[in-house]
């Protein structure tokens, strides 16, 4: 995620032409400037949503997260070139849009134990990192390709440029029955299919899972390639970033 903001610096920091008073203010930008930023805006998020889990609350920053400036234009790297997930993971951050994310993705602890069994920790290291694990919990037996990227979780990465990969959402519309439907921003030269490509959901705090499968259309490209999937029921846009390297 990515935020920027006025940082007050001294006299004796300031950078002044020949001249000029010394500015109060400067603006600045990276993950010094993002922590502060995102920090409040989850506390205020968990402030007027105390049940809900970090996953969560990181799931309603990034979904909601924008990749425009406020000139409505795309946000740009500082060589100016137009940036990418590469340079801001999901977006530039909002204050609003985490309260009212309409769907959420939720990591739980059975996903991390497993995205750790699958970098060699043994079960008595889980225990120990872990003490809440769930009884009897093992590590799976899938391939460590297809877990990982399939962890519940608000951004897609995916490589070879054919596969799929598996979500689950919660919807925390609170409007009761609602209806959510996908709309996919592909990335050149491939073929996306959300499957089903709407979730129909009858009760707030239901949870409905989805495929995206990914197939190529050309040959081999010969860089990365970005798109977003955006779940949209018209009040609400819960959007991922997807990102397919090669």
């Amino acid at each position: 995620m990515h935020s920027r903001g006025l940082l007050s610096i001294g006299n004796d920091t300031a950078v002044t032409p020949a001249g000029k008073e010394a500015p109060k203010f400067n603006v600045l930008s990276g993950t010094s400037m993002a922590c502060p930023h995102v920090s409040g805006i989850a506390a205020t998020v968990k402030s007027q949503n105390p049940t809900w889990s970090p996953s969560a609350i990181r799931s309603a920053i990034m979904t909601t997260a924008t990749r425009t400036n406020n000139l409505k234009t795309p946000i740009t790297t500082d060589s100016s070139s137009i940036a990418t997930p590469y340079d801001y993971g999901a977006g530039e951050v909002t204050v609003t849009g985490p309260l009212h994310p309409g769907l959420v993705y939720e990591t739980d602890t059975i996903d991390y134990l497993s995205y750790l069994c699958y970098y060699g920790f043994d079960t008595s290291k889980l225990k120990t990192i872990a003490r809440t694990a769930p009884i009897g919990f093992a590590c799976p037996k899938d391939s460590k390709a297809d877990y990982i990227s399939n962890i519940d979780y608000p951004s897609i990465a995916i490589s070879k440029f054919i596969g799929k990969e598996s979500r689950k959402v919660t919807n925390v519309a609170g409007d009761g029955e609602v209806v959510f439907t996908a709309i996919v921003d592909t990335p050149r030269g491939l073929s996306v299919k959300v499957i089903p490509d709407k979730l129909h959901f009858s009760m707030n705090n239901q949870k409905l899972s989805y495929q995206m499968v990914f197939s190529s259309t050309t040959s081999v490209p010969k860089e990365d390639m970005f798109g977003s999937l955006t779940w949209s029921n018209g009040k609400y846009k819960v959007r991922s970033p997807v990102v397919v390297s090669v």
